[in-house]
Formats: C-alpha cells, structure tokens, sequence
C-alpha cells in the first residue's frame, strides 16, 4: 500500500480546482461534441494510448480515430479500467509494450491523457530503448498536484506498490516529451501538467480536462508533436 506522500500539495502552491469546476466538466463530458479537425500533419508511427483515472480504451477511441485519420497506426493500452499506478497495470504495460514493439519493430510513441500521462512517463522511464517520444495530456506531471478526485485515489492506492517513487515521475525523461494542458482544466491543478526538462515542449489549450480526447486544439497539437 502507498500513502502518496508527495503525490497532494499541502502548501496551497498548487491550486485546487472547485467542485463547481469539477460540476462543470462532468456537463462538459456530455454536451461537448466537436467536428474533429482536418486529418494533418500525416504520419506513420505507432502510438500506445494510455487512458485516464477511472476510464478504460473506451475514453480514447476519439483520439485514436483522429490519430488513424492522420496515418498512424494508434493501440489500445488493453488493461481495462485505469485504477492507477497498481502493480498488475505496470506489469500489464510493461508486456503490451514488448507485443507492440515486436510488431512495429522499432520504438514507439507513447501517449498519456490524465494519470495515464503518469503511467506513460513511468513506462518510457523504465524502457528508454522502446520509447521514441511522450506524450502527456492532463497530466500532473510535476508532483505534488492538487485535484478534488484525491479521496478516490487514496481509496485506491490500497493496491499501489508502497516503493513507487512520485519524484521518480517527475524527474526529466531522456527522450523528447510534449505536455498538453488547459488552465481551463477542473480535475487537476494546471500547474503541474508539466515539468522542465532538457527535450520537454510545452502546449496550452483551451478546454475541460474531461473532453480533451476529443478537443480539437489538444487532436491538433498530439498531430503536429507525432508527425
């Protein structure tokens, strides 16, 4: 079991985002419904699609349909739910990433929305040599975060490793990385949706953090950080 020490800001250096804010994107998850934008800039890479807190491949079928419009080949990360950072998730990723790299036959891209930002950056850590670029959508990268979803982490991180290392999320990945993030954003503190590092880029847009899978700023931005 983890007690998240480090993972929730205690300072008020990170600011919370309201449960207003929280009301308002559960109205934008189902009155948000954009055109997606034209397929372009085209591209060829494969890309592993990691989804957020509490959502399964389900959330991200947007974003991979936009990714395949685009000319790449976009995977399903095949865990089921995303409860977070469990040892079973890990272990599952760690072998999707051997079974996709063994098709692609080269380094992939990995692509992160929300916590699954979290696990991506975990992921490439772990395997540099498979990882060519991340990508993060929504995610406190930069820890300690505030968010209102903190009590149904903690009951969830019953079942995290007590040794994962937030710092170790944190700290600067050796491979080119893009931070997607909205300070419209009412699930995470937007300030800690990225960290400085060497071969770090960094992307405002405007938008809910809930609806980002199908933003088209944020389908925008993913096409030109992959092409």
């Amino acid at each position: 079991m983890h007690d998240l020490t480090g993972v929730f800001d205690r300072t008020g250096a990170m600011a919370r985002p309201t449960i207003r804010g929280l009301w308002g994107e559960l109205w934008s998850l189902r009155s948000y419904r954009p055109a997606p934008p034209p397929p372009q800039p085209v591209g060829d890479r494969t890309v592993l699609v990691i989804p957020a807190f509490l959502t399964n491949d389900a959330f991200t079928r947007p974003l991979r349909t936009f990714l395949a419009r685009c000319g790449h080949a976009p995977v399903t990360w095949g865990q089921g739910v995303n409860w977070g950072p469990t040892a079973a998730a890990r272990a599952g990723l760690r072998r999707r990433l051997d079974e996709v790299c063994g098709v692609a036959g080269e380094p992939v891209d990995l692509v992160g929305i929300s916590m699954g930002g979290l696990l991506a950056r975990d992921l490439a850590r772990d395997r540099p040599d498979q990882v060519r670029r991340v990508v993060t959508i929504g995610s406190p990268v930069r820890l300690p975060t505030a968010t209102p979803l903190e009590p149904l982490i903690r009951l969830c991180a019953r079942h995290y490793p007590g040794d994962l290392d937030p710092a170790h999320l944190s700290s600067p990945l050796p491979m080119p990385t893009i931070a997607i993030y909205s300070r419209d954003d009412g699930v995470v503190a937007w300030q800690s949706c990225w960290v400085p590092e060497p071969l770090g880029r960094v992307v405002a847009v405007d938008g809910a953090h809930v609806t980002m899978p199908r933003n088209p700023d944020v389908l925008r931005a993913l096409a030109e950080a992959l092409a």
